[in-house]
């Protein structure tokens, strides 16, 4: 029982319905998860909460917002289906560092890529979530 039960704590803001008030099921103002779970999405849920988060400041909850979030979450799971579907039978230890040529627009993704792992990885240190995920947003966008 001496151990700490945990390193790192992160506060955030109260969760707000439109109109400012604190979300409550004695108010009525709360929405069923599990609803907005089957009609959105968990990851959907999830990015937008974090992406509308900033930090020392309430959350306003809006099924709109969600709806950015599934969009978005739609967005990354199409392109790494796409992906996917192109990497069929492609084996990396078949190509050679020395080999691979890189086209301008290439190196040029590669730089973005880089600059937005940098950031992400800057802003996770810091706890600073939501511009987190806005790095990765702007990014994949």
């Amino acid at each position: 029982m001496k151990d700490v039960p945990f390193h790192n704590v992160f506060f955030h803001g109260i969760v707000r319905d439109e109109l400012g008030r604190k979300m409550s099921k004695s108010l009525g103002n709360s929405p069923d998860p599990l609803k907005l779970i089957d009609e959105y999405g968990a990851d959907a849920i999830r990015f937008t909460m974090i992406y509308n988060t900033s930090a020392g400041q309430d959350v306003y909850f809006s099924e709109k917002l969600i709806e950015m979030g599934r969009n978005f979450a739609n967005k990354v799971w199409n392109a790494t289906n796409f992906v996917l579907m192109n990497l069929e039978g492609f084996d990396p230890k078949t190509i050679k560092k020395e080999d691979l040529q890189l086209e301008l627009v290439d190196k040029w993704i590669y730089s973005r890529l880089n600059s937005a792992i940098k950031e992400t990885e800057d802003y996770l240190q810091k706890y600073t979530l939501d511009e987190a995920a806005k790095t990765v947003y702007e990014f994949i966008r």
